[in-house]
C-alpha cells in the first residue's frame, strides 16, 4: 500500500542525525530541533494570540507553563489543558507543534488553553509527570479567576504521551472533574511483550514487531524504574478495573498508526462502562502524519475535528 505523496515526503526529510546519541540530553536536544524543522516544512503556524508565561509548582518541582487567550470573551472561558508529545523522555510547550497547536485552540474555539512543561524522564521517572498533570489542573481551577476561565469547563486533551498523562491524571485524581478528554494518537496499553505489533497492513506492517518492542523498551526503561509498572493503570489506562468515572472522550487515531488498536480497545471499553466515546481514524495517517497541517488534506481536516470538538465543548452548559 502506497502512502500519500505528502506523507511520504514527511518521511523521506527526516534527519536521523544526533538522535542515536548514548547522551539523552543531547538526543533530546537533537530531537526538539529535528520537530521543529519538521513543523516549519509541514506544519501551519498559529496565529498571533496573547499569551502569558507562569509556574506551577508540583510536589517541589518547578513547571513552565503558558496561557493562550482567546481574542475575546465575554463571560469567563471554557479551559484546555494540552499535553505535548514525546514518549514521556521528550518535547516541551516551546516546541512549534506545541506552541501552534495551543494558539490556533485559543484563538479558534474560545479557550484558554493552558500548555504545561511536564516533568521527563529518566531526570523524573513515573509517576512524576502525572503529579504534574494533577497539579496543573488544580492551579488552573485556583487562578481561574484572574485568568478569566471558568472553572467548571476544564478538559484535558494530549498527543501520543500526552494523551496517556490527561487519562492518567483523570484516572488517578476524579475530584478533577475535568469535563471532557480529547486524545490524539494516544498511548494506553504497554503492558504486552511487544506492545504495538497489531497493525497487519499498510506501510509499517512487517517491521512493526521488532521496531516498536525497541522504541518501546527505550522509552519504558527511562519513564518506569520498575518494568512491573507497565500494568499499573496510571501508565496502561486501557487495563483499568473500573473507567466508569472518566468523562466524555474524544479519541482520533492514525489508520497506520502502531497504537491504534490498543485505543480502539480502550474506547470499546468506556462504551461498554457507559462512558460517551467518539472516535475517528484517519485514512493513511502515520503517528506523526498530524504535523502535515500546511500540505496534507487529511491532516488538515485532522486539526479541523479537534478545533470542531473544542468549540462544540464551549457550548455546553457549565455544570457548576
Amino acid at each position: 500500500m502506497a502512502l500519500a505523496p505528502e506523507v511520504q515526503a514527511h518521511l523521506d526529510a527526516g534527519d536521523a542525525t544526533g538522535l542515536g546519541d548514548p547522551d539523552f540530553a543531547v538526543r533530546r536536544a537533537a530531537l526538539n530541533v529535528e520537530i521543529d524543522r519538521m513543523f516549519t516544512l509541514f506544519g501551519l503556524p498559529g496565529p498571533d494570540v496573547r499569551t502569558e508565561e507562569h509556574t506551577i509548582l508540583s510536589s517541589g518541582r518547578r513547571l513552565p507553563a503558558r496561557t493562550y487567550h482567546p481574542p475575546s470573551v465575554d463571560a469567563a472561558a471554557p479551559a484546555h489543558v494540552l499535553l505535548h508529545g514525546g514518549g514521556w523522555t521528550t518535547g516541551t510547550i516551546d516546541n512549534l507543534v506545541s506552541d501552534a497547536t495551543a494558539r490556533h485552540r485559543a484563538a479558534e474555539t474560545g479557550h484558554v488553553v493552558l500548555a504545561v512543561d511536564y516533568s521527563l524522564a529518566p531526570e523524573e521517572p513515573f509517576p512524576a509527570a502525572v503529579h504534574d498533570v494533577i497539579a496543573a489542573v488544580h492551579w488552573l481551577r485556583e487562578h481561574a479567576v484572574g485568568l478569566g476561565v471558568d472553572p467548571a469547563r476544564i478538559s484535558l486533551g494530549g498527543a501520543s504521551a500526552g494523551a496517556n498523562l490527561a487519562v492518567a491524571a483523570a484516572l488517578a485524581a476524579p475530584e478533577l472533574a475535568v469535563t471532557a478528554l480529547l486524545l490524539e494518537v494516544p498511548v494506553l496499553d504497554v503492558t504486552q511483550t511487544a506492545p504495538l505489533t497489531e497493525v497487519t497492513e499498510g506501510p509499517e506492517a512487517g517491521v512493526s514487531a521488532e521496531l516498536a518492542e525497541e522504541v518501546m523498551a527505550g522509552v519504558m526503561s527511562a519513564y518506569l524504574p520498575d518494568p512491573a509498572l507497565r500494568a499499573s493503570p496510571l501508565v496502561s489506562p486501557a487495563v483499568a478495573d473500573d473507567l466508569s468515572g472518566l468523562p466524555p472522550t474524544y479519541i482520533l487515531n492514525a489508520e497506520h498508526d502502531l497504537t491504534r488498536r490498543g485505543a480502539e480497545d480502550f474506547a470499546r471499553r468506556l462504551a461498554e462502562a457507559g462512558v460517551p466515546v467518539t472516535t475517528r481514524c484517519y485514512a493513511g495517517a502515520l503517528h506523526g502524519s498530524a504535523i502535515l497541517t500546511r500540505v496534507w488534506d487529511t491532516a488538515r481536516q485532522w486539526h479541523d475535528d479537534s478545533l470542531q470538538i473544542l468549540r462544540d465543548l464551549a457550548l455546553l452548559t457549565p455544570a457548576h
